[in-house]
């Protein structure tokens, strides 16, 4: 039988299902399942375990989120001592290709700093943006912002006395109609929905509003499908990732651009089952044992 290892996090924190719903369809595909927390990661006599167990043993390992953020960076210098052919996405482009900045060239223009002067002064030279932290997540504190002193005292509020980076982006009109996320598993196309945002002025009414797409921070989801261009930009960045070593992420898009790629923990299958009356899992499942490198090992 073969086996793959769940590394999560506090489930009682979890953002979406994908800790529960993942494991139950290989468990259905007749695959042994071991589920561990991302703690359990260690190195004893020189070679990394998970838990008690050998990584060898497992066919397959999935990393579900980030774990905690003070051990993030021992974990994944250990995690990238095992065979990287065994996971469904491997530590260099996890921790690379997670991150916003890596696909500046397919966004709307884009500025990044941890300096609210510089970036205040690109707002001041006129249009519409969007200013969001790039290792935000679920959608908190991303605010359109048009020139003025509100933007200034925003950008200052953001980055504050931590000194962290935030990203400025032109606004894209489309976003007001709803961004479209697919998700992708071995390089396929698994499910598309559509996430209307909710605009909320929650922090100054001249910031415009702080605007949140992410359903966990009161987005509204619909059905929809790709157009025939949309869905050649996401094919396109589906076999890339999957080319780099990532086999489930999420894509979201408002074409031309892209909006955003999380491969850390991306929600969607739980959304997908409510507005389609079907679990997606399965089609995860058969992706990525068909994927092209893991074909060959994996019985």
């Amino acid at each position: 039988m073969p086996e793959i290892a769940f590394l999560v996090g506090d489930v009682a924190e979890a953002s979406n299902d994908n800790h529960e719903r993942l494991p139950a369809a290989f468990r259905a595909a007749g695959w042994g399942v071991t589920t561990l927390p991302h703690e359990a990661v260690r190195m004893q006599s020189g070679r990394v375990r998970l838990g008690d167990h050998d990584p060898q043993r497992f066919q397959l390992v999935w990393l579900v989120g980030f774990g905690p953020a003070a051990s993030f960076l021992d974990r994944m210098q250990l995690l990238r001592l095992v065979d990287q052919r065994r996971f469904v996405n491997a530590v260099d482009p996890l921790v690379h290709l997670h991150a916003k900045t890596a696909w500046t060239s397919r966004m709307p223009e884009t500025h990044v700093s941890n300096d609210p002067q510089l970036l205040a002064d690109i707002v001041d030279g006129g249009g519409d943006w969007v200013v969001k932290p790039t290792a935000g997540s679920f959608g908190r504190d991303v605010w359109r912002l048009t020139p003025g002193a509100y933007a200034r005292q925003l950008l200052a509020r953001l980055i504050g006395d931590t000194g962290r980076y935030c990203m400025l982006q032109r606004f894209v009109p489309g976003i007001e109609a709803g961004e479209k996320r697919t998700l992708v598993a071995g390089g396929r196309l698994i499910g598309t929905y559509l996430r209307r945002p909710e605009f909320r002025p929650e922090f100054r009414p001249e910031f415009r509003a702080e605007f949140r797409a992410n359903l966990a921070t009161g987005g509204a989801a619909e059905r929809a499908t790709l157009t025939p261009a949309e869905h050649g930009l996401v094919e396109e960045i589906a076999t890339e990732l999957d080319l780099a070593g990532i086999g489930f992420a999420a894509i979201d898009t408002v074409y031309p651009y892209l909006m955003e790629v999380n491969v850390a923990n991306p929600g969607g299958l739980g959304t997908m089952a409510t507005l389609y009356g079907a679990d997606f899992s399965p089609a995860v499942v058969d992706a990525l044992l068909g994927r092209g490198r893991n074909a060959t090992r994996v019985q």
